[in-house]
């Protein structure tokens, strides 16, 4: 199962990292698509607006339940996620749902290569995504890697129940707003520390209050 799931991660980081070798059967059936297709003959910008209106929910909560091991019947447990509102405090809203394993954001991404590139990020980029409790969080994100790098990088609007620690704000990479629970919000700027020299630059998080 573990060799399973280091082989997934290993493909879509080859996704990722690369399009179709000249040459090879993936560019053929990638230009054909690009020919055939009626979705892939639309404008990009027509594309990427419906890719919006299907992928953009709001919030995405990653919860666990606990396996219980009952005799006779036992019950599932595992990550499962739910969506709310972006306004939703997810710490007090109830939960529902079941102990199902988050196994994708999303059916289109496996369709076809081309599908891969344009939406595998959009579930992370366009939703803000929060955790049902900070040691959820650590397990789904640093312990388990659950998120392969260049998702979580895309992130760009946590909920989250504290402070996150210099390296975990790291880990993620790509945050822009981290919604605390206490209803402060904290904003990322980059600032010039030398105008003369681009490369100098450090980064500061303005605080606000009642998101």
């Amino acid at each position: 199962m573990q060799q399973n799931k280091e082989r997934q991660r290993k493909v879509r980081h080859e996704l990722h990292k690369s399009f179709p070798k000249p040459g090879s059967l993936e560019l053929e059936l990638w230009e054909r698509n690009q020919q055939v297709s009626p979705f892939f003959r639309l404008p990009p910008e027509l594309r990427n607006r419906i890719y919006e209106l299907v992928l953009s929910v709001g919030q995405i909560n990653v919860c666990y339940k606990r396996w219980e091991h009952k005799p006779r019947r036992p019950v599932e447990g595992g990550f499962w996620c739910r969506l709310l509102d972006t306004t939703q405090n997810p710490w007090t809203t109830p939960g529902t749902g079941t102990g199902t394993e988050l196994h994708g954001m999303t059916l289109l991404s496996p369709v076809c290569r081309q599908l891969y590139h344009e939406t595998a990020l959009l579930p992370y980029s366009m939703n803000a995504w929060s955790f049902e409790s900070p040691h959820v969080m650590d397990r789904y994100v640093v312990k388990e890697k659950r998120l392969p790098r260049p998702q979580r990088r895309a992130i760009r609007m946590l909920y989250s129940q504290h402070v996150l620690t210099t390296a975990t704000e790291k880990f993620f990479g790509g945050l822009e707003v981290i919604l605390l629970q206490g209803g402060i919000k904290m904003t990322k700027h980059v600032v010039d520390v030398d105008p003369d020299n681009a490369g100098r630059r450090t980064i500061v998080w303005d605080v606000s209050h009642h998101w």
